[in-house]
């Protein structure tokens, strides 16, 4: 239970001791199993705000060991407004003219600090902890009254993971305002989204990389939004390429990922091709909608149908939250058709289905035919049309992402959206293997299947 529960992106559960009695209160028979880390840091600082006034735009944390307080790093994400106005409010009374640890810290880390006395505990969640003993993607809870800051003591360390030299240890891209808020009802931060990115940056490069993106920046945030389909004023020429005579927007690496969490990209939509082979795609996607009316289970029937339709035709299928209502069907191509074979054999599928059941399915773009209804459309495969890519936020309440998931998992799921950039991160390192696992292998011709 513990292994699904991480899997499907919670905490975790709780349990208690099969041979005791359910009583109240505080006792050992009931524990806690974590998908990720939760524990109490002493509050020794905070950064203020640069984008609003009396507020905090991150805190900088300690711990006792051997009875001394030592520097953890910094929480800077979690805050919503009113959070990290509350914060500020009650740390800037307890101001002092130096850091509380005995140890010198990093000269970096002082920069804009100010230093408090060491009275105030907070719950953070956080991913680990960095060869230098710093907090990895720490997210702030809530502060603990209940706690004595001279109680907090470091728990035992999970497992580092291992850093690949040139690739997570350092990155040049600079976040300008890294406490911008980005998701406010989540307090999700620009910083909070580029750790986001660097922890999973090796599951959605594969996604993204080398292909023309269409992104959705959002300078501001949820609402104030920009469709963004070519490359910009003042962005690098590294992540700049002419596709079609127009300069597109690539990347190619950690550094090229990070360039778009600076630019406050919230969504990032890659095509179904290359940009050095923009004619050939090499994926197709079935994007299912589902109308006003339909159940959780009826798209994952429609999804199935959609992969049984395909495997008849020879076809290997995968499939993915969209961060959103609906599901995405990919399937994996040889880069030989054009886009007018991909447009028309995908067409073929979707309209096969909702002429062979009309009641459950629509192949048109018109929404008062949806409703009750899963639209299926095929309009994703054709020459610039793109979707989200897979592990890529989406501009929506919450910080949800699109996840590939196995078939065998999507009844359980429950929703599109049922992942986050919180979840995201336990649930890959409780998988014990990929459900893409093979996803280029699988790849066939379309034309060769009678497509």
């Amino acid at each position: 239970m513990a292994r699904h529960a991480c899997r499907l992106g919670l905490e975790g559960i709780v349990a208690k001791h099969a041979a005791s009695p359910y009583r109240s209160g505080r006792t050992d028979h009931w524990r806690k199993i974590k998908c990720t880390w939760s524990e109490e840091f002493v509050v020794a600082g905070y950064m203020p705000s640069t984008t609003a006034t009396r507020s905090v735009g991150s805190l900088i944390l300690g711990t006792h060991e051997d009875g001394i307080l030592v520097h953890v790093g910094r929480v800077g994400t979690g805050f919503r407004g009113k959070v990290a106005r509350d914060l500020w409010t009650e740390l800037e009374p307890l101001r002092i003219p130096a850091p509380p640890f005995k140890a010198a810290i990093p000269p970096l880390a002082c920069r804009n600090a100010r230093w408090v006395e060491p009275r105030l505990v907070c719950e953070v969640t956080f991913r680990g902890w960095t060869a230098e003993d710093q907090l990895r993607h720490a997210s702030f809870k809530t502060l603990r009254a209940d706690v004595r800051p001279d109680e907090v003591v470091r728990e035992m360390k999970p497992t580092r993971p291992n850093v690949r030299p040139g690739k997570s240890s350092e990155v040049a891209v600079a976040l300008t305002h890294p406490d911008r808020v980005l998701w406010p009802d989540v307090g999700l931060t620009k910083e909070g989204l580029a750790e986001y990115y660097a922890e999973i940056a090796d599951h959605v490069l594969p996604h993204v990389i080398d292909r023309p993106l269409s992104l959705l920046r959002c300078p501001d945030g949820l609402g104030s939004c920009i469709y963004q389909k070519h490359a910009w004023a003042g962005l690098d020429e590294r992540y700049i390429r002419s596709v079609d005579g127009k300069k597109a927007v690539v990347i190619r690496d950690r550094e090229g990922l990070r360039a778009l969490v600076q630019a406050s990209v919230l969504k990032i939509h890659p095509w179904g091709a290359t940009a050095s082979d923009p004619d050939r795609p090499d994926r197709l996607v079935f994007d299912l909608d589902p109308g006003e009316g339909v159940g959780w289970g009826d798209l994952v029937a429609g999804a199935l149908e959609v992969r049984e339709r395909l495997s008849a035709s020879g076809f290997a299928t995968f499939v993915k939250t969209t961060g959103g209502k609906g599901l995405h069907v990919v399937v994996p191509i040889e880069p030989g058709a054009g886009w007018d074979e991909a447009k028309a054999f995908t067409k073929r599928i979707a309209s096969e289905m909702a002429k062979d059941a009309p009641d459950r399915y629509v192949a048109t773009v018109s929404k008062k035919a949806r409703d009750g209804r899963i639209y299926v459309d095929y309009l994703r495969n054709q020459r610039g049309a793109t979707a989200v890519a897979a592990f890529s936020t989406r501009a929506r309440p919450l910080a949800p992402v699109s996840v590939p998931v196995d078939w065998d998992e999507l009844p359980s799921l429950g929703s599109g959206a049922c992942f986050d950039v919180a979840s995201v991160p336990g649930r890959l390192a409780a998988l014990k293997r990929d459900p893409w696992a093979g996803f280029e292998r699988a790849a066939r011709p379309l034309l060769a299947t009678g497509g």
